[in-house]
């Protein structure tokens, strides 16, 4: 069943998914060693290999891309699992109410940890029915239905849990900590 889609504010819609990289991409990763490190406030720090993340049971999603530029990239079936997934068997200490989701080039962005671990994101390794493309992220990149792709972290190595909301990368030069699209939250309010 197709889902029901209204286009965001001020969006136009491309037939091209761009490929931009806010730190530049990896020299090189390697996939064999590849691992994602959950940390932080948790009773115990969790390293999870790339080979275990592929084991477990893909999920398919249709998720439309909206960039804070203006784009839009319609109708995209991502494959991957839900975060929670790794959550699992984590005792998230009772402050824990954020993530910071770190990458391989030192990217990051910051997430409500409940939102993180809802079915509106999904930490994919495939697009349209291919392996997702190194520039596009791979092996691992986080997709966040309803927020402005600069929430979608390519090469993700890292959830942190902390107990207040840090700003990651875009939003420390004042793009919306929220990003959600059909507010049009792009930047953060200027105080008068």
């Amino acid at each position: 069943m197709k889902k029901k889609f209204t286009m965001p504010p001020r969006q136009r819609i491309t037939s091209r998914w761009y490929a931009i990289s806010s730190l530049g991409k990896p020299e090189e990763i390697n996939i064999e060693n590849y691992t994602v490190k959950i940390f932080g406030l948790v009773e115990k720090e969790k390293t999870i290999p790339l080979k275990y993340i592929f084991s477990l049971p893909t999920m398919k999603k249709e998720i439309d891309m909206h960039c804070v530029d203006g784009w839009s990239y319609l109708s995209t079936i991502f494959e991957g699992i839900y975060p929670k997934e790794l959550f699992k068997d984590v005792k998230i200490k009772d402050n824990g109410k954020f993530v910071i989701v770190h990458t391989v080039e030192g990217y990051t962005t910051d997430l409500p940890l409940d939102f993180l671990l809802s079915e509106n994101v999904l930490l994919t390794y495939k697009v349209n029915g291919e392996k997702l493309s190194f520039e596009h992220g791979y092996p691992l990149r986080l997709i966040v239905d309803g927020k402005y792709a600069y929430k979608d972290a390519k090469w993700v190595n890292g959830f942190e849990i902390v107990d207040k909301d840090i700003p990651g990368y875009w939003e420390t030069r004042g793009y919306s900590r929220s990003a959600d699209i059909y507010k049009e939250e792009r930047f953060e309010k200027q105080k008068p």
